[in-house]
């Protein structure tokens, strides 16, 4: 996750540099890529537990037992993984937002 918000700030370099030249504050700029690093790691656990269920589902077909999936489990889960994407998008995020604006202008 830190990698691939890694890379969403160096390729957004220049998108940065605009926003916070035209008066972007950094709090705003941190909240997007925090934001999007939750939102990607909550998306991924959504299919994580999909695929969780149908496994659960299918194995316990084959054995003839009734699979046992509760709600707060699952919630656990997805809150789990937006806790993942909120640790591991700070660095990224807060790096997005201490870029100075003539040095992301100026990057190419």
């Amino acid at each position: 996750v830190m990698n691939i918000m890694l890379v969403s700030v160096t390729e957004r370099t220049r998108e940065i540099g605009i926003r916070k030249s035209l008066g972007a504050k950094t709090k705003i700029i941190t909240m997007q890529f925090l934001t999007e690093s939750v939102i990607l790691c909550l998306i991924g656990g959504l299919i994580g537990v999909t695929i969780g269920i149908a496994g659960a589902f299918a194995a316990c077909s084959i054995i003839n037992i009734k699979p046992n999936i509760t709600w707060w489990l699952i919630l656990v889960a997805l809150l789990f993984s937006s806790g993942v994407g909120l640790f591991f998008g700070i660095y990224p995020a807060r790096k997005a937002a201490q870029m100075s604006p003539i040095d992301a202008l100026r990057s190419e």
